[in-house]
């Protein structure tokens, strides 16, 4: 037999194998199934916060605890839309709890601040529920609270929203949990970045100007006030969308006016 029907042989040999060979195939990863201790824990919080009296919030906190460990562990669409359910009747429905006892709704909006949009809104719509958290002094550490959890979601579409509270809420200890939950956005495209950093320089620069006024006149002292409340926090988020480091108005001024239409980093 000579050398090249010997090689022809190998050939077809080889072409055969590879013909009967089973094709391998990339197979999608099975989709995660509905998690029986996820109905568990939510029918635990149900009775929780059937309790008048409140003496089941600690068993509450502990099952929202497990709820986010199997979020962050990766569920099923289902069981994450039913999480959010929840804990939306937590912070929505039901007899309020005191305003110094709020450890459960604390633990509902850390929660939520991991649900993206679904969460993004039921935050938002209890921050805007004046008559179940009141606008008052005693609701403002709550409402610090949701206001960055709403920035932790990364919702783009709450944007505005967080802006509207930075530049106008009467309370400042509330313009500076909004201007600091901006600063979750530092991933955000460029044109978003930018758009968040010009409005708060605005707002940054009107409270400037009048803490700056001669005098000891009751508006630049509440413009001082104001300023020491949020200066700090507004810089950071400046800081975290621009990449520059400065901690004065007239620092970022100058710096803004010199790179707004130029790229960022």
């Amino acid at each position: 037999m000579t050398t090249l029907s010997i090689r022809s042989r190998v050939t077809r040999l080889l072409l055969a194998l590879a013909v009967c060979a089973p094709v391998a195939t990339a197979q999608k990863p099975d989709k995660p199934k509905p998690d029986k201790e996820v109905a568990d824990r939510i029918e635990v919080l149900e009775d929780v916060l059937g309790d008048k009296k409140f003496t089941r919030d600690a068993e509450g906190i502990a099952a929202i605890d497990v709820l986010y460990q199997k979020h962050e562990a990766g569920l099923c669409e289902e069981d994450d839309a039913d999480i959010v359910k929840v804990l939306s009747k937590v912070l929505l429905k039901g007899k309020v709890r005191p305003a110094d006892k709020i450890a459960l709704y604390d633990a509902a909006a850390h929660a939520l601040s991991q649900q993206g949009e679904a969460g993004a809104d039921v935050l938002q719509k209890a921050y805007d529920n004046k008559g179940r958290f009141k606008a008052k002094p005693e609701w403002v550490p709550l409402r610090e609270k949701l206001l960055r959890a709403i920035g932790k979601t990364k919702d783009e579409s709450k944007i505005k929203f967080l802006l509207d509270e930075a530049r106008r809420s009467p309370e400042a200890a509330l313009q500076a949990a909004a201007g600091e939950a901006l600063g979750n956005f530092e991933g955000s495209k460029e044109k978003v970045r930018k758009e968040i950093v010009g409005d708060l320089l605005v707002r940054y620069g009107s409270m400037s100007e009048k803490a700056n006024q001669i005098g000891s006149n009751i508006e630049s002292q509440n413009a001082r006030d104001r300023l020491a409340a949020l200066s700090g926090k507004w810089n950071e988020t400046l800081k975290k969308l621009t990449g520059q480091d400065f901690d004065t108005f007239l620092e970022w001024q100058k710096w803004h006016n010199d790179n707004k239409n130029k790229d960022w980093q």
